[in-house]
């Protein structure tokens, strides 16, 4: 299927015919040497009638998993299967891609993070036009929204949806996103307070379009099982919204959580982990230990309450206040003898049984 070249303003004006399933570039700058760096956009105008929703991939390039799983979503969708319009942009920031780095490096005179400015501007750097091309072009007929993303370079996710908290908003508004967070289908769902949130999905939800995040796998990889519970998560999203149909696969259990902590350490050396992500600890549990070059134990890092382990950093390597592990505070001990959703089982962590 042959993609069309527009200009972010052409891609705002374009009508999709009912039944059609059609792909763009969208254009948002030059590299140095002249190459230009669009993003690719899927859009399948259901035969029948329904919701306009998008997801997104690779807002960080340093994301694959994300990326994958919205290209295969798109990849296997018909206009049969779609009520309504999918918009499917599995590389939503291209140029960190391209220069595989988290952020466009190339930024100046700061780098941006397109996942945290809080406006897009069509004249600006090259992430805040990125920005720009997507909120104001790609999804602005959009009526729901999922953000997808992986983890950063060193580390590994547990799965889990991000719901946006912004604590200014009626009730009813907040219940929206709360249930999309819900019908995602993940065992965890992180209530992240974030007044005054930015970046894409910060933008589109103060546009009115309730919009989550879902988040599980391993930074600068695309290995399974992580892309296809991506996959699971996106076909959720699209059942509950009325863009597919049939009902979200639901887990036999689902935690909410408001308060993470980031387990730092003090002194720098070689980590060694004594936990993995999904795992449930309890207060004070050594997570890590921390040796000097010469081997010794300089450091054993502790969880501070109850809670279950998201995110691990997978790379040894520790400095003064390199993050570790992220504890994810919760009481339910019931999530250690919980049952363990199929593809959960097949994660694995090098050094653990």
């Amino acid at each position: 299927m042959k993609a069309e070249h527009v200009t972010p303003n052409e891609f705002a004006s374009k009508s999709f015919a009912p039944g059609t399933k059609q792909r763009s570039y969208v254009h948002v700058g030059e590299l140095s040497t002249g190459s230009c760096m669009d993003i690719p956009v899927v859009i399948i105008a259901g035969k029948r009638k329904g919701p306009t929703v998008w997801i997104g991939g690779g807002q960080h390039g340093e994301e694959p998993a994300s990326m994958d799983a919205v290209a295969r979503v798109a990849q296997r969708l018909t206009p049969d299967d779609v009520k309504g319009t999918l918009i499917a942009v599995p590389v939503q920031n291209p140029p960190a891609w391209a220069f595989r780095s988290r952020h466009f490096p190339l930024d100046a005179p700061n780098v941006g993070d397109v996942a945290g400015l809080q406006n897009g501007e069509a004249g600006g750097v090259m992430s805040a036009r990125v920005v720009s091309a997507l909120t104001d072009a790609i999804l602005a007929r959009a009526e729901f929204g999922m953000d997808v993303h992986a983890t950063h370079l060193d580390s590994m996710n547990y799965p889990r949806a991000m719901v946006t908290i912004r604590g200014d908003e009626p009730e009813d508004v907040q219940k929206k996103r709360l249930d999309l967070g819900k019908a995602a289908g993940y065992e965890i769902i992180h209530l992240w307070k974030r007044p005054g949130h930015g970046g894409v999905t910060g933008i589109m939800n103060r546009k009115g379009v309730p919009t989550i995040a879902i988040e599980a796998g391993e930074g600068w990889r695309s290995l399974e099982p992580f892309p296809s519970m991506l996959v699971r998560g996106l076909m959720n999203f699209l059942k509950y919204t009325g863009a597919l149909d049939g009902e979200p696969v639901m887990p036999s259990i689902q935690v909410e959580v408001t308060n993470r902590y980031e387990v730092t350490a003090d002194h720098g050396g070689m980590s060694h982990l004594r936990v993995k992500p999904g795992d449930f600890v309890e207060k004070d549990q050594v997570v890590a230990e921390i040796r000097d070059m010469f081997g010794d134990t300089v450091e054993e890092l502790k969880s501070p309450f109850n809670g279950i382990i998201v995110r691990c950093s997978l790379l040894p390597t520790v400095a003064t206040g390199a993050r570790v592990c992220n504890v994810y505070q919760t009481d339910r001990k019931e999530w250690k003898s919980r049952r363990l959703p199929e593809l959960e089982q097949k994660i694995v962590v090098s050094g653990f049984a």
